[in-house]
């Protein structure tokens, strides 16, 4: 009896030398798995960069805009794949920066609100309207312009206004 339960002793431990094994193998895989999403990341942070001239004071900024970078990315993947929009995000110059740097960088805006007298609008008995329209093409405003953050955006928009009355 004594050998039937060392065997199973032994049959036991095996067992589980396997198992921790098998665990190891599989954690290892998905760890080279996510090292080279990594990787793959970082390329594409790196390319990132030199497309749009970015350079961080040290390594502590590079890692944060990293992984920014990063979370920015996946969201906009995200938000690609789910296939329920008729447009899609893009990477942009923007792509390193928090919704709340963003947002601070480019509503510059200190002024007041105008008066609150509104005008009457009348619409027109109109049928049929394209889904959308891009007003560039039909040459009555120029593209987009990035006005950086100096602030004037009441500049851009005046400009904006003028390029759109009809000549």
């Amino acid at each position: 009896m004594g050998s039937k339960n060392q065997l199973q002793q032994q049959f036991t431990y095996l067992a589980l030398i396997v198992l921790v094994g098998a665990n190891l193998v599989c954690e290892g895989g998905a760890t080279s798995r996510t090292s080279l999403e990594d990787a793959s990341m970082y390329e594409r942070h790196r390319q990132w960069m030199s497309q749009f001239g970015r350079i961080y004071s040290d390594n502590n900024e590079r890692h944060k805009r990293f992984n920014i970078f990063k979370q920015n990315v996946a969201l906009i993947d995200s938000f690609n794949n789910a296939n329920n929009k008729p447009y899609n995000l893009a990477v942009n110059q923007f792509a390193d920066l928090t919704n709340e740097e963003f947002t601070a960088s480019r509503n510059g805006f200190k002024g007041h609100m105008c008066s609150n007298k509104a005008t009457t609008f009348i619409y027109e008995n109109v049928t049929a309207l394209p889904s959308t329209v891009d007003w560039t093409k039909k040459g009555a405003v120029t593209p987009i312009k990035d006005q950086g953050q100096c602030g004037c955006c009441w500049a851009f928009s005046a400009v904006a206004a003028m390029e759109g009355l009809p000549s």
